[in-house]
Parts: structure tokens; C-alpha cells; sequence
């Protein structure tokens, strides 16, 4: 049983965001989780596409009570150096995109999904390789008019899936925006030694910090907290600066 609850992936004004980083704290502490910001990192002028407005990013975050992050657009270019990516507690890896097939592009009705799903794993072993991102976000998500077709992930693909993340010393993301991964390849993971982050992958009030998926798959999975990615190996930077002031969220 889960005694700490961290929703690591959220997302503010400073990307697609609808609430400040102010108010993403204020949910997160009524709650009693603790909450990471992961604001996306990406090409395009909703996410952070530029040293300029990472800087602001991290400005407008550095002195409030959460873990600092980013989520980086996998298939496409970051604009970011892994050296400045450094300066973040964690990153998040999201496929949100491969080729010229974007996910969530309504116009998109045909597509090879076997092929789309091999290239999915290797875009993620290269830029883990570049990145060393320590968080692999809504695994299995698929294009937008592709998401039923649940027979596309096969047993053989969760296995690539999980020898990849070993490789690459990934946390599996359960997302409670995405409803992924099931149970079969959540399983896999566990059985695999893997790590566990939770996600709401919150934009508005509505859906942030709203982890009901992610606990109700953590509950089936008999999850402790040790079996969770913590950023900083488990620290608080907030509490041990002791003149910060800050409190717990």
C-alpha cells in the first residue's frame, strides 16, 4: 500500500497549461500529495521551445515546494541541451508523435500500427540515450483514432517494452488521463523490477492531481512506495533548506 502519493506529471500556463504553477500546488496540498511540474519541452509555441522560456519556467518554479520537470516531445526535436536539462529534478519522456504522424491529429485514419509502434521503442531508446530521461509517460498511448484497437499491443510488444525501460533504467508512468498501460503490461513491469511513477497528466482544474487510474492500477499491483521513481533518490529539496520556509505539500 502506498503511504506517499506524488503526481509527477502536471502541466501549467507555462505550456498547455490552464492553472498557474501556484494553483498546481494548492491541489496538490489539499489533496496531500506532492507534485512535480513537467511542463512540455518541445518544438511549437505551447510548449517550451526555447532557452528563454525554460529560463522563465524555471524562475517562475525554483522557490516553491515541488520537484522541477519537464516532459520532452520524444519525436520530435528538443530544444534544450541535456547539459540545461540537467538543472530539472526529473524528466518525463512522452511519444506524442512519430514521423509525420502526430497523435493527437483527428485527420489521421490510416496508419501501419505495428510499424508505428516498432518506431515508437526506438525513438525511445535514442533519445534515452541522449536525454536520460527518468520517466516514460502514458506507455502505449496511441494515435487519437487508434486507441481502441487494444490488439495492436501485443504481449510481444509489452516485452520489448520492458526489456527497453530496464535498458534504459525508465519508470513506467500510470496515467490516469490515458487509462495505460493495462494491467498485463503493468504486471510485466513489476515482474521485470521496474519502477512506477503516478500521473494525472493534469492541464485544468478539473483532471489535476485526479489519480483515480493510477492508485486503482497501483492497488492491483500491491505497489509500496519503494516501488516507486522518486526524484532526488527520495529527497525533499524544499525541506532541507532550512531557510526556505517552505512546507510540505
Amino acid at each position: 500500500m502506498l503511504k506517499t502519493i506524488a503526481d509527477l506529471h502536471t502541466h501549467t500556463v507555462f505550456s498547455d497549461g490552464r492553472l498557474s504553477p501556484q494553483e498546481v500546488l494548492r491541489i496538490a496540498a489539499d489533496k496531500g500529495y506532492r507534485v512535480g511540474l513537467a511542463d512540455h519541452c518541445g518544438p511549437g509555441n505551447f510548449q517550451l521551445d526555447s532557452r528563454d522560456r525554460f529560463e522563465k519556467y524555471l524562475s517562475a518554479i525554483q522557490d516553491l515546494p515541488v520537484y522541477r520537470a519537464v516532459e520532452l516531445d520524444l519525436g520530435r526535436e528538443i530544444p534544450i541541451s541535456p547539459e540545461e536539462l540537467k538543472r530539472c529534478h526529473y524528466l518525463i519522456g512522452g511519444v506524442h508523435s512519430v514521423g509525420t504522424a502526430d497523435f493527437f491529429d483527428p485527420r489521421i485514419t490510416e496508419i501501419d500500427l505495428p510499424l508505428l509502434l516498432d518506431e515508437m521503442l526506438e525513438i525511445i531508446g535514442l533519445q534515452s540515450q541522449k536525454y536520460s530521461f527518468d520517466i516514460l509517460a502514458h506507455p502505449g498511448l496511441l494515435p487519437c483514432n487508434f486507441r481502441e484497437q487494444k490488439d495492436a499491443i501485443t504481449g510481444g510488444w509489452r516485452m520489448k517494452l520492458v526489456e527497453l525501460a530496464l535498458k534504459c533504467n525508465l519508470a513506467i508512468e500510470l496515467s490516469s488521463r490515458w487509462l495505460v498501460p493495462d494491467l498485463k503490461l503493468a504486471s510485466m513491469a513489476k515482474e521485470a523490477g521496474l519502477k512506477f511513477s503516478l500521473g494525472s497528466d493534469g492541464h485544468d482544474a478539473d483532471k489535476m492531481c485526479r489519480l483515480d487510474y493510477s492508485l486503482e492500477l497501483a492497488g492491483k499491483l500491491e505497489l509500496a512506495d519503494r516501488d516507486l521513481f522518486w526524484p532526488l533518490n527520495g529527497a525533499i529539496p524544499w525541506q532541507t533548506n532550512p531557510g526556505s520556509g517552505h512546507p510540505s505539500p
